[in-house]
C-alpha cells in the first residue's frame, strides 16, 4: 500500500514522539525542575522542555497549519524565548504530559488529513521555514525540532543518574 506524504509525515512524527515519551517516562527518577548550569549557562529543566514541546506542537501544527487553538492557559509561559525563571502558570507535570498527548493526537490527525495540495499551501503564519512558507515545511520543522529537545532530556536524565540500558 502506498502511503500519502501526509501519512508518512504523521508516521515519522509518531516515531519521534515515541522517543520523547521514552525519556519523559523516566522523569519521576530526577528533579524535573533542576536547571543544570555549566560555564555560567543555565539550561532548561526537564519540566520546561516537556511543556515547551506542548507549546511547539500546538503553535506550529494546530495554529500554523490548522488554524486551531485548544486555549491552554499555561502554554505561552513555555514559548520560544520565554524565561524559565519567570513562569507564571506551572501546572503539575501530569497535566503537562496529559495535554502533550491530547495536542499530539490532534496534531497528528491534522497532518494525516492533509492532501499534497494542502501541504503546498502557505502556513497560516505566513513565515518561511527552511526557505518555504508551505505547511509541509512547517510540519517538517516541528518534526525536526523535537529531537533537539530529546537530546537535552537525555543529558538531563544522564546528569540525574539515569542509566540507559
Amino acid at each position: 500500500m502506498n502511503k500519502s506524504e501526509s501519512e508518512i509525515l504523521a508516521d515519522v512524527y509518531e516515531k519521534v514522539r515515541d522517543l520523547s515519551k521514552f525519556y519523559l517516562s523516566s522523569l519521576s527518577d530526577i528533579d524535573i525542575d533542576k536547571r543544570i548550569e555549566a560555564d555560567g549557562i543555565k539550561f532548561n529543566s526537564a519540566y520546561w522542555i516537556a511543556a515547551h514541546l506542548v507549546w511547539t506542537e500546538h503553535s506550529l501544527i494546530l495554529n500554523g497549519v490548522a488554524g486551531d487553538d485548544m486555549n491552554i492557559d499555561w502554554l505561552n509561559d513555555y514559548a520560544y524565548g520565554c524565561d524559565p525563571d519567570k513562569i507564571k502558570n506551572k501546572p503539575p507535570i501530569e497535566e503537562v504530559l496529559k495535554t502533550m498527548d491530547e495536542v499530539h493526537e490532534k496534531a497528528v490527525s491534522v497532518i494525516r488529513n492533509h492532501t499534497d495540495e494542502q501541504l503546498d499551501e502557505d502556513n497560516l503564519f505566513g513565515e518561511s521555514f527552511s526557505g518555504s512558507k508551505s505547511k509541509r515545511n512547517l510540519i517538517i520543522h516541528a518534526i525536526r525540532h523535537e529531537p533537539m529537545h530529546i537530546g537535552q532530556l537525555s543529558w538531563i536524565l544522564k546528569y540525574g543518574g539515569f542509566t540507559f540500558a
